[in-house]
């Protein structure tokens, strides 16, 4: 066996030496990147790239990688417990967890809406081991975000970063950090937070929203949802989902429950236009036209060439299938569904009219809520339907929720 002679040990110390700098000082590059508060610093690489080839070498690194992320990441990531009030007056309150992180230096915090909703008492935990008491700034049900602050001390406060969406790609590294299954566990779960991974699976998904006044109808669907394999259990909702780098590139929303490696996040860009607004106003306004309805595309994609059972003058728009009464489209004249069908297992309601453009924009039927989204309350938009076959052009003033 060959020894290294002096000179060659002393070589494998600098290089040791050196490799341990890289990462103290990656560490330190992120650290003092996190510019306070804002929702957009920068965060700099914590892992060099790795020359082809080195797939042994890669594996270190990614490991590396993992911790570095990990180590930064769980200082700005809580848990947040909740206490309800027991249903019906019966007095026995309700408790659960899920997770949130910090936006800024200011003790300000995000979280899912459906972690919040209802609860009577708010406190969050930190990595440290320490408790404070939290309020709730406001909440958007529909994109399914909430804020809250805490009066914390500054040392307890670590911003997690927000990733440019843009840059975010299927098949890259994703990580995930919260308190799954924390409250009231005996395995221990409550006593540091959780880091799983896997990768961005897809980022087209979506998360219909079930109406408030309309039980069993959908009305609202949040778009472009990530899709990750990164484990994702109750008590996640909340966290970040976030990438080699530390950026946060979404908070994770929701799993399926009768699937493995299926969970879903909100993206960063969605994040970054609705907690600004929750955090000036304590809510968000969006405009809506008060309807209930099926897109076609949709329809035409499930059910192939049984769709021309239906007898639609279109393969295309939004089927219209309620309307809300009072509402903006009810008193512009547009007319919900009367007649429901069943073709091959799929429920049309039919009867009511097609919406298939709205200003400029094409209506395909799954592209509905997006076009009216880009419109604020108030907007006068004129809105093209078929109606029996019959092409009008309705004059629409959006409402306000």
């Amino acid at each position: 066996m060959m020894k290294a002679g002096p000179n060659r040990r002393a070589e494998t110390v600098l290089v040791v030496l050196a490799l341990a700098g890289i990462v103290l000082g990656a560490l330190l590059t992120v650290k003092d990147g996190l510019t306070k508060g804002g929702f957009l610093p920068q965060w700099s690489s914590l892992i060099p790239p790795v020359a082809q080839g080195q797939e042994n070498a890669w594996r270190i690194q990614d490991e590396i990688n993992t911790i570095n992320v990990f180590e930064v990441a769980k200082q700005g990531v809580v848990m947040v417990s909740t206490q309800r009030s027991g249903a019906g007056g019966s007095g026995i309150a309700t408790r659960g967890n899920g997770s949130g992180f910090f936006v800024n230096d200011q003790g300000y915090l995000v979280t899912n809406h459906h972690v919040i909703e209802g609860a009577t008492t708010i406190t969050i935990h930190t990595y440290r081991g320490y408790s404070y008491p939290a309020t709730v700034v406001g909440s958007d049900r529909l994109t399914d975000l909430a804020l809250l602050r805490a009066s914390i001390p500054g040392y307890e406060i670590t911003p997690l970063i927000f990733a440019d969406y843009s840059l975010v790609r299927v098949g890259q590294k994703a990580i995930v950090v919260g308190s799954p299954l924390a409250t009231g566990s005996s395995l221990g779960l409550d006593r540091s937070p959780t880091v799983t991974t896997g990768i961005i699976s897809a980022t087209d998904r979506s998360l219909p929203v079930e109406s408030l006044t309309r039980p069993g109808v959908n009305d609202y669907t949040i778009e472009n949802l990530i899709q990750t394999d990164a484990a994702v259990n109750p008590g996640n909702s909340g966290g970040p989902l976030l990438n080699s780098s530390g950026e946060v590139v979404g908070v994770v929303t929701a799993i399926i429950d009768s699937a493995t490696g299926i969970g879903f996040a909100i993206p960063s860009d969605v994040v970054q236009e609705v907690i600004p607004e929750i955090m000036r106003n304590g809510e968000v306004k969006r405009a809506f036209m008060g309807v209930a309805y099926q897109p076609l595309d949709e329809i035409a994609k499930a059910i192939g060439e049984a769709f021309e059972e239906l007898g639609l003058a279109t393969r295309e728009g939004a089927l219209i299938t309620d309307v809300d009464q009072g509402g903006p489209a009810d008193k512009a004249g547009l007319v919900g569904g009367n007649r429901r069908v069943t073709i091959r297992g799929q429920d049309v309601m039919l009867g009511g009219d097609i919406i298939i453009g709205i200003g400029e924009a094409k209506i395909q039927g799954s592209n509905l809520t997006k076009e009216i989204l880009k419109y604020k309350p108030g907007d006068t938009v004129q809105v093209e339907v078929l109606r029996r076959g019959r092409k009008l052009s309705m004059t629409v003033v959006l409402g306000s929720r």
